[in-house]
């Protein structure tokens, strides 16, 4: 059975993520932009069972897989697997300036 361990850094993101959704007006009411960041989470929980591609660069991890809540936003979820054990490491947008760097094309 595989296990997965989220990083704290990528709990600290995520939280982040749904004050910015709110503030900027994403979403009218924060109960909102919360069930939008817990969609994420439950994506999360089956990335065992998700297609998996190699990432460009090894820095936040061997593996990605996509999660596209929206026409216009995709979501990279970043990984590294030993044995059962998903380590799962980044999650980047692909509205952020970095994501070409670590995320090949289709």
């Amino acid at each position: 059975m595989e296990k997965i361990i989220l990083l704290p850094e990528l709990f600290e993101k995520i939280e982040h993520l749904t004050e910015i959704l709110f503030k900027k007006e994403y979403f009218s009411y924060p109960e909102d932009a919360i069930a939008y960041t817990d969609a994420i989470y439950d994506f999360i929980y089956t990335i065992p069972s998700q297609p998996r591609r190699r990432t460009r660069h090894p820095r936040y991890g061997l593996y990605y897989c996509r999660y596209k809540p929206n026409t216009q936003t995709t979501y990279y979820i970043t990984f590294d697997v030993i044995q059962d054990y998903y380590f799962i490491k980044n999650i980047i947008s692909n509205h952020t300036k970095q994501y070409p760097l670590y995320i090949r094309g289709r």
